[in-house]
């Protein structure tokens, strides 16, 4: 295993929750992208709220 990889996942209870835990940024950070990338949402009118 690569030293850095070792290093980082060194405060992980086991390197397969640190794996779990980097996927799980890492698909947060991918989401945030495209919802960046997507156009305003027109949220006014319509809806719920009375």
């Amino acid at each position: 295993m690569d030293k850095a990889l070792r290093e980082a996942a060194a405060d992980a209870p086991s390197l397969n929750d640190y794996i779990l835990r980097a996927v799980r940024r890492q698909m947060t950070l991918d989401a945030a992208r495209r919802l960046a990338r997507m156009g305003p949402l027109d949220l006014g009118g319509g809806g719920d709220a009375r």
